[in-house]
């Protein structure tokens, strides 16, 4: 395609409106031949089309596009802005002094923009804010081209597009990854790394680019109000106290780290992502007023919380500028996760949907499981049979054998006590009110049991809230309840909270035998559901004659009841085991509860229905036991086409032939209708081929409360079974039988297809 030579900016924003293949490709080409003047003066207008500023939100797609979607727009718009991309080479080669965009501060988060608009900013901010002069107010930031970039990125997360694409955007299933899940991951391993010998490429960027600090700190506006949650702490160590002389060296280290010479160009990006990332996510608004945000927005917070660790775990290797913002990363992201993790774990839905943010909360709480790979890996009091991985790698390794924490990690645990004490007094209520008959939810009891009840770990919990509640007045965690904050104290970077309920204290471990009884009682339901479902399942052969039996092994699936089984299986070990942990570590006692006794304790049965006409369900005020009544009226509403891929089944395949299925049905609806209502024998053949009509209900999460959705789906094709092992195996074994007996496989396969049509047709004779 020829390119106008006279006017390249122009032909860009023609771009702008092409398919996304055709788009990548040319502008790739287009930015290394436009001049820096044209990329000065377009460059605003294709940040604004990338994420949608002022048309909705989506913009590119980069929160809607995932592999399973569309897998080559996947891989464009993953190449084209990832971090050596076309998109972040532009920015560097905008990257000059004299170079700024104005970023309107309405675009910013709620909180954020009150943040700066009141003069509560970091020092950071304090060469990017734009402030008149005559009424002393912000009016906006001047950002170079990387920074005005990665910021917008950043807020593209939060806005609330499960709520307006929902149908381009289910973000609530954890196997859908989006082009925005991995850009995320990528940015924050490049830009904050967890290696502390690594440089962060490229290394030939201009130096000019942030106006270095004076030397004395410059003076933010006066604050218009308090900070809600929190006093900032002036101690930004981690491991240990500083003195005086201590914190001047790391503040004129900050002031060198500020500087336009070489260390600055080392870690300015790394600065900006590193501030961008938490006070814009961490600040976010999860009021009542406001949208709840997805489970993506969840997830890539737990990344910036697991980089984060992996960045700060390294600051005693580092010898680089880079040391002073490793050591100021735990306290920047500590000053904000308390709050962010109690107003999410307040509004979320009380469902399988609730771990994302226990995975958050237990990933901040872990930092021992985020270090690099070729740091001193006694991090543990034991052997580790097993490194974890480098920082590219954001899943943490697991050691082979349960090894206690280190005593180095006490002063983390100590300064973010509250993080780990009150948000498990938090949230335990809330799993009191779980289904423990759904192996989802139990999983959730699980990790939360695993993790708490770690070797050492509830030692060092008891011993750094002992010495808390000692400098509050109090003698022992153990003999009282509730206590309230007064006056100040070396702990006054520890959370001020209006009152501390001790982990360890009476009024928990009451409430913590509560919940054993609840899982007691669970347990004994499951257990005899289980019976009940072996039981069908047998009668159920028996019911087969004996070639129904033979056709069954042999072409059918294993059943929704056997499925059902394998899962629900292992939930009465997995609830033994969550009983015990907790009894261990809270010294509570196990109650001796029988299913019979249950029955009678809550007899007559409960008048009470989970769905109303409202089509609501509020999972948060209903009871295991009420959930329990109520399985009767509870049916599969899941289309068996849709379930996820089994073990048994290709995955290519299994998707290659659901888009053809998919196809089929698009364009034989009425055909297939049309014969799925006939009366006569080959009415009575299609219905066996045939999936049957059904309506397919899911729950809506998105307001807070599960709202039930329904959708009609007629009779459909559906050629899924073909992706199984044992089908493939079949047809293999007759062609090979074809081509041993007739040295022809085409005539195995023949006869394949013929037995398989009496067997459809016996059983259209017999219904």
């Amino acid at each position: 395609m020829a390119f106008y030579n006279e006017n390249l900016g122009n032909r860009i924003m023609e771009l702008l409106n092409y398919p996304i293949t055709d788009r990548c490709v040319e502008l790739t080409q287009l930015f290394e031949r436009c001049s820096l003047r044209e990329l000065q003066d377009i460059f605003p207008a294709i940040i604004q089309s990338v994420f949608g500023i002022g048309s909705g939100g989506l913009g590119w797609g980069l929160r809607a596009t995932t592999k399973e979607n569309s897998p080559m727009c996947f891989d464009i718009l993953h190449e084209f802005f990832s971090p050596v991309g076309p998109m972040l080479r532009l920015c560097y080669r905008l990257l000059n002094e004299a170079i700024k965009f104005d970023f309107n501060l309405d675009l910013l988060p709620h909180k954020v923009s009150e943040m700066i608009q009141s003069g509560q900013y970091s020092l950071f901010y304090a060469d990017l804010v734009n402030i008149d002069p005559f009424r002393r107010q912000v009016t906006s930031l001047v950002l170079n081209a990387f920074d005005y970039y990665m910021l917008h990125f950043v807020i593209h997360a939060t806005f609330p597009l499960h709520k307006m694409y929902p149908a381009a955007l289910q973000v609530h299933n954890e196997r859908m990854k989006t082009v925005y899940f991995f850009l995320t991951a990528e940015y924050l391993c490049t830009f904050l790394p967890g290696n502390p010998d690594a440089i962060v490429y490229p290394t030939n960027i201009c130096t000019s680019v942030k106006a270095p600090q004076p030397l004395q700190p410059v003076q933010p506006l006066q604050p218009q109000r308090s900070p809600k949650y929190l006093k900032i702490p002036t101690n930004t160590s981690l491991f240990h106290q500083t003195d005086g002389p201590s914190t001047s060296a790391a503040a004129a280290a900050v002031h060198a780290a500020r500087s336009c010479e070489s260390p600055r160009t080392h870690c300015w990006r790394t600065e900006s992502v590193l501030h961008f990332f938490v006070d814009t996510w961490l600040r976010y608004d999860i009021d009542e007023a406001r949208d709840l945000p997805s489970s993506e927005f969840i997830r890539v917070v737990r990344i910036l919380v697991k980089q984060v660790h992996s960045f700060a775990n390294s600051m005693h290797m580092d010898h680089t500028p880079m040391a002073i913002l490793r050591k100021l990363a735990h306290p920047m992201i500590k000053a904000r996760i308390y709050p962010f993790l109690k107003s999410i774990i307040g509004r979320w839905p009380l469902d399988s949907s609730l771990s994302v943010v226990l995975e958050l909360w237990l990933s901040y709480i872990q930092p021992w499981r985020y270090m690099f790979d070729g740091q001193n890996m006694n991090c543990y009091s034991g052997t580790i049979s097993a490194t974890t991985k480098g920082s590219n790698n954001m899943n943490p390794g697991a050691s082979g054998c349960e090894v206690a924490v280190s005593q180095r990690f006490s002063t983390f645990i100590a300064e973010n006590l509250v993080i780990y004490t009150q948000v498990f007094v938090y949230i335990l209520p809330r799993f009191e009110r779980l289904d423990f008959t759904s192996f989802r939810n139990v999983i959730m009891l699980h990790r939360l049991v695993k993790v708490f009840s770690q070797p050492n770990l509830p030692n060092m919990l008891c011993q750094a809230e002992q010495a808390y509640i000692c400098q509050l007045g109090i003698d022992s965690p153990r003999k009282h309840a509730v206590y309230s904050r007064h006056g100040k104290s070396e702990w006054d970077g520890v959370y001020q909270e209006e009152s501390y309920t001790p982990l360890f204290g009476p009024a928990v471990k009451c409430e913590i035998e509560q919940v054993i009884k609840t899982i007691c009682i669970s347990r004994l339901y499951v257990l005899q559901e289980i019976d009940n479902i072996r039981n069908d399942v047998v009668q159920l052969r028996k019911s087969h004659g004996f070639l129904r039996k033979i056709f069954a092994s042999l072409f059918e699936d294993v059943s929704p009841a056997e499925l059902k089984l394998q899962e629900i299986g292992k939930i009465p070990d997995i609830l033994d085991l969550a009983v015990r942990s907790l009894s261990i570590m809270f010294d509570a006692r196990l109650p001796e509860i029988t299913l019979e006794q249950v029955h009678d304790r809550h007899s007559p049965p409960l008048n009470f229905s989970a769905y109303d006409s409202s089509d609501y369900l509020d999972i948060a005020k209903v009871t295991p036991m009420q959930m329990q009544s109520n399985l009767v009226n509870v049916s599969a509403t899941v289309d068996p086409a849709t379930l996820p891929i089994q073990d048994y089944e290709v995955k290519f395949l299994v998707r290659f032939l659901h888009k053809a299925s998919c196809r089929f049905n698009e364009m034989f609806v009425d055909e297939i209708e049309t014969l799925w209502c006939r009366s006569d024998f080959l009415g009575k053949l299609v219905r066996q081929l045939l999936y049957p009509p059904m309506t397919q209900q899911w729950f809506d999460k998105s307001r807070g409360v599960s709202e039930l959705c329904e959708e009609r789906l007629p009779a459909r094709i559906c050629l899924r079974p073909l992706a199984s092992y044992k089908v493939l195996g079949l047809i293999t074994l007759s062609m090979l039988l074809g081509y041993s007996l007739w040295h022809a496989p085409i005539y195995g396969l023949f006869i394949f297809i013929l037995l398989f049509s009496i067997y459809i047709t016996i059983l259209a004779v017999c219904a």
